[in-house]
């Protein structure tokens, strides 16, 4: 492992964190996304599941996920400069 971690640059370094944590942050909006949902479908027992619904709830979730990928995109740029 270390040895991987010794092969790559400064930059390639900084890109594979981010790279990694954006996945980390993605999958758990993600399941939090599903999770919200689901609550919602159990309490409203005349709810059906369907994908427009499901962006409508949970657009603040997205909103979170698609403002912290440009955050971290934007630092990234900002740091390889």
């Amino acid at each position: 492992m270390e040895n991987i971690i010794q092969t790559f640059m400064k930059e390639e370094q900084a890109i594979f964190i981010v790279a990694l944590g954006l996945l980390l942050f993605a999958i758990v909006m993600s399941y939090a996304m599903v999770q919200d949902y689901r609550i919602y479908l159990d309490e409203n027992y005349k709810a059906r599941y369907s994908f427009c619904d499901f962006i409508k709830r949970e657009r603040f979730y997205i909103y979170l996920l698609f403002a912290s990928i440009f955050i971290s995109l934007t630092n990234l740029l900002y740091f390889l400069e």
